[in-house]
């Protein structure tokens, strides 16, 4: 389904460089790139990596951090029809060997600092048309070339990229994206983010994840706004840098949020230009509160995935901040417009309001399926519905509250326990920074509920009174049997807590 004509991310380039020109596209660091200089990189891009012998249908891997160069590639690419493959820099290399054997890549762009001898070898390895560090060479490659636009060998139905799913139980899948796909995430995300050709985009998440290429980067690209980047989050250096570029809009995760909130007050924390920021992963409404009362920044909830493409679950902006009367959290949002929603039993029926099910999605806009992988695609993308593999409910608002992943639900003793809900119980505690609770097996009932902590410097903390402070606010099947103190918690790229290498950690234990 084309919602957008036969548009491309190059062609969508293009019309934003006749309206807009000179203005700023992007600014990282000291270096302020307009919308025609954002064009013409592209065109030498895409020259450079033609005479490397890429064209329409060719995967190219790019190893890049946070820059410039991450936009060249990626526009250039969606010029030849080739294909872009982001790969996630704490790759290691056996990793890079799966995601460039099975992308059949063509081409390897790299900075030489984020890789060692080992990715190199892989590499060197493997049937590639070239492999190019961004150095000297490279810059002077791309810039020999004319900046003139390039014909446009994309369709709207071609994929642009590919970006690879975690893959904690598995080899990750390659999720298909389509120049569609992106135009349609780009459109909904200035719709419900209410953005404005003023809008400055302060982008700080990796650009190779679905949240800084979906819901930012193609959100500022469709409003006609400006790109504030920076290589990664500062905390210290957060509210210099808000005061410097002058940002209006953000996307933030719980990590981010926390971090922020247990910061010394910063002189410039009030006054800023930083109005309104997204945030995806699991805050607590005490958290929330503080940061919306002590920043003045207004936050809404989204929930997407890869494979859903854009935002399917959002709070509106005018809504005002709600709960569940139970459990005290809050909700992921409502149903995005133009998408639909339900929460359905193992047989895909939709279940009644307040019943626990798996959130499905179907929307204008989901991915073209898993590279080479039938099976799984058609296991995910069933009758026009996209399985999430969260848990979650409805209630008669529309309010959708996230439970937990399916393989995340603790079963102890025939009953179903949300890791969210003790996690946010324990979140409470004023000795805790962060935790993850998750179920180890357990001979007598199933599993066990075990709880991760970390907690606050200078803290202390004893088992039993963190067993008493869960008797009192939770129900006894939920209370945790173990509470392990850690200095810190695996994370992936976002921040988000790698539950299933802390279950690996309690099989060696």
């Amino acid at each position: 389904m084309l919602t957008h004509g036969n548009q491309t991310l190059y062609t969508l380039l293009q019309k934003q460089t006749r309206r807009y020109g000179d203005k700023p596209f992007l600014l990282f660091e000291d270096e302020e790139i307009s919308y025609q200089d954002m064009l013409g990189r592209a065109n030498r891009t895409a020259r450079w990596l033609s005479s490397k012998g890429i064209g329409k249908g060719h995967t190219v891997a790019a190893f890049l951090s946070n820059s410039p160069l991450f936009y060249d590639v990626w526009y250039a690419c969606g010029a030849l029809g080739a294909v872009m493959l982001p790969v996630n820099t704490a790759s290691t290399p056996s990793e890079l060997e799966y995601f460039l054997d099975h992308s059949e890549s063509r081409g390897f762009i790299f900075e030489e600092r984020l890789v060692g001898e080992g990715h190199l070898e892989v590499a060197e390895k493997m049937d590639l048309a070239f492999i190019q560090e961004s150095g000297r060479s490279f810059e002077e490659g791309r810039h020999s070339m004319t900046d003139d636009d390039v014909k446009c060998q994309a369709n709207a139905a071609d994929t642009a990229c590919i970006m690879y799913t975690s893959g904690t139980t598995a080899k990750p899948k390659g999720v298909l994206i389509t120049h569609e796909n992106y135009l349609f995430a780009g459109h909904s995300s200035v719709l419900y983010q209410q953005l404005t050709p003023e809008d400055r985009y302060l982008i700080f998440l990796p650009l190779f994840h679905a949240n800084s290429q979906y819901y930012t980067s193609m959100a500022a690209l469709v409003a006609g706004g400006t790109i504030i980047l920076q290589e990664r989050f500062s905390s210290s250096g957060f509210w210099d840098a808000v005061d410097r570029y002058k940002p209006t809009v953000s996307s933030l995760v719980a990590t981010v949020i926390k971090m922020l909130l247990e910061r010394p007050e910063h002189p410039k924390e009030k006054r800023h230009s930083l109005k309104r920021a997204g945030y995806g992963l699991f805050v607590t409404y005490p958290d929330l509160q503080k940061f919306r009362e002590r920043f003045g920044i207004h936050l809404y909830q989204w929930f997407g995935m890869t494979e859903s493409i854009t935002t399917n679950i959002v709070t509106p902006i005018y809504e005002e901040m709600v709960r569940d009367p139970e459990t005290g959290i809050v909700p992921i949002g409502k149903p995005a417009l133009g998408h639909e929603v339900k929460i359905a039993d193992p047989d895909g029926e939709e279940l009644p309001f307040g019943e626990t099910g798996e959130i499905l999605i179907k929307s204008p806009s989901l991915m073209k399926g898993y590279l080479k992988n039938p099976e799984a695609t058609a296991q995910t993308l069933q009758n026009g519905w996209l399985h999430t593999g969260d848990n979650g409910y409805m209630n008669e608002e529309g309010f959708i509250w996230f439970v937990d992943r399916n393989k995340d639900m603790i079963k102890r003793a025939g009953e179903n326990i949300s890791s969210i809900e003790v996690e946010n119980v324990l979140s409470d505690h004023p000795s805790i920074q962060d935790c993850a609770v998750i179920g180890e097996p357990d001979a007598l009932r199933e599993e066990k509920v075990v709880a991760y902590i970390k907690l606050f410097d200078g803290e202390q903390v004893t088992e039993g009174e963190l067993e008493n402070f869960c008797k009192e606010r939770l129900s006894y099947f939920k209370v945790p049997q173990e509470f392990r103190i850690i200095d810190d918690f695996p994370r992936t790229s976002i921040g988000k807590i790698q539950k299933n290498l802390l279950r690996v950690k309690g099989e060696v234990k």
